[in-house]
């Protein structure tokens, strides 16, 4: 589930979590904010797009 926006990823190994934006290794903290706000922007843009189709009804 935590390499599902586009240019992050994260991938368990043998020597544990590595944590990914676009190439670049980054701490888990750093990761899981920028994830937890691209999130948050993928629900805006959803919560805006049903307004508007609710607008229209």
């Amino acid at each position: 589930m935590l390499d599902r926006i586009e240019g992050m990823s994260a991938h368990h190994g043998r020597a544990g979590w590595r944590f990914t934006i676009d190439g670049e290794q980054v701490s888990e903290g750093t990761y899981k904010r920028r994830y937890i706000a691209a999130l948050e922007r993928e629900l805006d843009a959803a919560h805006a797009k049903l307004a508007a189709i609710y607008d229209l009804l």
